[in-house]
């Protein structure tokens, strides 16, 4: 597609990596119809491009997304309201294509994330937050449940304690208590989230291709199956991993100039 067509996000390639930027700008990047069809043109299209390794998605300005533009949506809302807006199945949808992508996707939040905005960035594989970011899920206050996956993915990501305390509540949640909780797997200062997520994405985009796929699928998979059917899941990625020459290759490598050096004394 033709990424300069796009007007509510900013999206920049390059040979394995894409980054998204939520640009609909005066609105703190809330999310219309607009935006979430070119979210869901731009992860279609990544589905199907195996040259792509990593997505990123951040937004632009001093905040991550602030969730669902309900005036923008006014309409459609009063049309629908007699039965279960049809709109809300498309929305979930695009959070899946986050999670279900075989590219790792990673958010970098630099600042408020609420509402569906939280709930993009819990489907995404990896999220890094800026010391500025907070997170909230204020749906409740409106008496509408948090739709669009948020419920399931926060309680897997903290546990139902901290989940219905999140939602009920509506209450704001800083960044370093969400790095306590598993919201986020880092935070850093926030002139640094940009540097951070690029080390981490040209690292993950280096790993031979697939194995990162295969290994997110078994972190998200495993803990539903029993012990021995989940380390069956991980004997037959390798199975396929070392069927590649790359791979081969790097496990004498690493061996060779590494092995245990590279961990001796971590921990001890």
């Amino acid at each position: 597609m033709d990424h300069g067509s796009l007007t509510r996000l900013r999206v920049h390639e390059t040979e394995r990596r894409l980054d998204i930027t939520l640009a609909r700008g005066g609105s703190r990047y809330s999310l219309d119809f607009e935006t979430w069809s070119e979210l869901d043109a731009v992860m279609r299209e990544v589905a199907d491009n195996d040259e792509i390794r990593v997505v990123t998605l951040t937004g632009e300005g001093a905040a991550f997304c602030a969730g669902v533009d309900f005036k923008a949506i006014g309409e459609s809302l009063s049309m629908e309201r007699r039965k279960y807006p049809s709109f809300i199945r498309r929305w979930a949808g695009v959070a899946d294509r986050f999670e279900r992508v075989a590219q790792t996707t990673i958010a970098a939040i630099n600042g408020p994330a609420v509402g569906a905005g939280l709930e993009i960035a819990l489907a995404c594989d990896l999220r890094i937050a800026s010391e500025r970011a907070t997170f909230c899920l204020p749906q409740m206050q409106m008496g509408i449940v948090p739709d669009v996956g948020g419920t399931s993915r926060l309680a897997r990501a903290v546990g139902p304690a901290l989940a219905k305390d999140m939602v009920l509540s509506c209450r704001v949640v800083e960044a370093e208590e969400a790095l306590r909780a598993g919201i986020v797997s880092r935070v850093v200062p926030h002139e640094q989230l940009g540097a951070e997520v690029d080390a981490l994405a040209d690292r993950v985009a280096s790993l031979p291709w697939p194995a990162a796929y295969f290994a997110t699928v078994a972190i998200d998979v495993g803990p539903h199956l029993d012990p021995r059917r989940a380390a069956d899941l991980e004997g037959i990625a390798d199975q396929v991993m070392l069927r590649h020459e790359e791979v081969q290759g790097r496990v004498e490598t690493f061996m060779e100039t590494k092995g245990l050096k590279g961990i001796e004394g971590k921990g001890t």
